[in-house]
This record gives structure tokens, C-alpha cells and sequence, in this order.
């Protein structure tokens, strides 16, 4: 991470000028001041979180549940359905954002969806991803606070999201509160 906030420091910048009505400039200082940043770091921040991820998001009608909401609803729902949607939309989703993102259909969008776009703490935040690599094997243990239920949808919407990407082999292990996936990366297609 320390790498990836160092070489945006060194990223080229430009200066642009814009009008904003008082009662969101007072906002914009009040959170910076919360924060302990200048309104300068928090509007980049914003920025980013729109150019990364929320426009993707707005443009495929994206819901945002709180966490009391989507406990109450994994609480009711049966596990086997859940493996059944988790299973259904986890290929679905990774077409439509990789489509509508305009990435590549391989290995590497998917690690990026899953550390950054799901599992990053500015994003959809799905869950916490912690990502190793260990020889030809790359370890994703994504950690949530939802439940049993949540890590079954979870573990096979991920191979499902993974699957329909690449041809890469995966085992998962499933806790109350998180799963380990364990990929064994695939081979570079040489041309």
C-alpha cells in the first residue's frame, strides 16, 4: 500500500478552478477538518472513489444496505439459496464490470475487483481483503462482520466470479467470519 500512495505522490497534478455553492464549501471544510486533512486531500479522495469505483457503480444501479440491513436479511435467507445466488450473480457481476469498466476478461482484473472494488476499504467494502502471494499461489482472506450466511454466498460467488474470468484452480475454506481463497495463479499464455 505504502508503494501505491508513494507513486501517486509522485503522479503528475493539474490545477483546476471551480465555483461551488457556500453550504457545500462549509461541508467540504467541516468533514476535512474532522478528518485532519485539507479540502484539497478530501476532494482528491472523493475524486478518486468517483473515478475508480462510483460511476461504475451508479452506471449498473448499485444498492448500498447498511450492515444492521444486510445482517437482518442473511439472517432469514436459507444457505443453499444463497450458494445458489451467490453462485448465479458472481458470474453475472464479473461480466457486467469488467464489460462496463472496460478491463480485460483475466487473472489480473480479477485479483484487482477483489482487493480494490469489493474488498478495498474506499469501495464497495463486501469485505476487508487481505492479499499474500505465496510461490505460484496468490491467498485472498477476505474478512467480514456478516455471518455464517454472508461467507456462503460469498465463497461461491467468488469462485463463480473467478471462473468465468479465468481458468485459474481454486480451494476456499469458509469461517463464520470470512474465507480464505487459495488460487494457484494461472500460467502466462505466451504468444
Amino acid at each position: 500500500m505504502n508503494n501505491v500512495n508513494r507513486s501517486d505522490k509522485r503522479k503528475k497534478t493539474i490545477t483546476r478552478t471551480f465555483r461551488l455553492r457556500n453550504e457545500w464549501d462549509s461541508v467540504l471544510q467541516e468533514e476535512a477538518a474532522r478528518r485532519g486533512v485539507s479540502v484539497n486531500v478530501l476532494l482528491n479522495k472523493f475524486l478518486r472513489k468517483y473515478s475508480i469505483y462510483s460511476r461504475w457503480t451508479e452506471r449498473n444501479n448499485d444498492v448500498t444496505l447498511s450492515h444492521q440491513t444486510l445482517r437482518a436479511i442473511l439472517s432469514t435467507a436459507q444457505v443453499d439459496l444463497l450458494t445458489e445466488a451467490g453462485t448465479k450473480s458472481g458470474a453475472l457481476d464479473a461480466i457486467n464490470m469488467v464489460n462496463s469498466m472496460g478491463l480485460v476478461m483475466d487473472y489480473s482484473s480479477f485479483v484487482y475487483l477483489i482487493t480494490e472494488h469489493l474488498g478495498g476499504p474506499d469501495f464497495a467494502r463486501w469485505f476487508h481483503c487481505f492479499y499474500h502471494t505465496q510461490g505460484n499461489n496468490d491467498i485472498f482472506h477476505l474478512q467480514h462482520d456478516f455471518g455464517r450466511g454472508w461467507s456462503v454466498f460469498l465463497e461461491h460467488y467468488i469462485l463463480s466470479f473467478l471462473r468465468s474470468m479465468s481458468d485459474a484452480d481454486a480451494k476456499t475454506r469458509v469461517y463464520d467470519y470470512a474465507i480464505t481463497l487459495e488460487v494457484t495463479r494461472p500460467r502466462v499464455k505466451r504468444a
